[in-house]
């Protein structure tokens, strides 16, 4: 696997404008919490074995929903940025004139799916960073028999469970969605977060290349990025982050 290395200096970033500079820096901010969040869905949202034990069955359920709420709820927080830092100081006006076909439809299907009700803002509106009671009600109603109602209690608190809390609160969240079809609704929001933080990519790369462009004089290749080899980074497959763990 390779990778490219650009070392940036003060005075470089120096050159760049105020307003285009905080665009500059916070779209990359964001874009690093993604990419964090959407691989760590990733791993604890995988495949578990048909022949788990109940609490790593439960473990994983619950991680997987923390994680898929938080990183929605960051997808929405990258919409809110690009509100204020980049159509609202308008330079909207001269970047989007300037995108390659590919983001230009990536930040085209962002708009219009952030300019109606979507699942991403009514996940980050109602549970990703709020704990409200009105979440309670809703998810108890759709309790259905079988749910796991369980905790797992522990000396050292990383590795106690409420799977009952997780269970409600899931429930209500995925009533948001579907009300109809549970797990039809987690498929759903797995899509659309996907989806999102693909095309947030590719705008992100687009507008931090035509900085450089503007600013700096030249693509990193011109400006000097050097590639690397990373050697012995592992298959994702075959990544997962266990919920019990041993504490010493």
């Amino acid at each position: 696997m390779k990778i490219h290395h650009l070392k940036l200096s003060r005075a470089q970033l120096d050159s760049i404008p105020a307003d285009e500079r905080r665009l500059l820096i916070l779209i990359a901010h964001a874009a690093n919490e993604l990419s964090v969040l959407t691989k760590l869905f990733h791993f604890a949202a995988g495949t578990v074995t048909d022949d788990a034990l109940p609490h790593f069955e439960h473990a994983h359920n619950t991680q997987a929903l923390v994680l898929g709420r938080i990183l929605t709820g960051k997808i929405y927080e990258w919409w809110v940025l690009m509100q204020s830092a980049f159509f609202g100081t308008r330079l909207s006006q001269l970047y989007e004139p300037l995108f390659e076909p590919d983001p230009r439809m990536a930040l085209d299907m962002l708009k219009r799916y952030f300019g109606r009700d979507n699942i991403i803002g009514r996940i980050r509106n109602k549970f990703a960073f709020h704990y409200s009671p009105d979440q309670v009600d809703p998810g108890y109603t759709a309790v259905i028999d079988d749910d796991p109602l369980s905790m797992y209690l522990s000396k050292h608190n990383t590795n106690t469970l409420y799977v009952f809390a997780e269970t409600v609160t899931g429930r209500a969240m995925l009533d948001l969605i579907n009300p109809n079809d549970h797990e039809a609704a987690f498929g759903q929001l797995i899509d659309e977060s996907s989806r999102a933080v693909s095309q947030i990519a590719d705008v992100t790369g687009q507008i931090i290349l035509l900085c450089f462009d503007r600013h700096l004089g030249g693509n990193i290749y011109s400006l000097g990025a050097e590639v690397i080899d990373v050697e012995g980074a592992p298959e994702s497959e075959t990544i997962s982050i266990p919920y019990f763990i041993e504490v010493k």
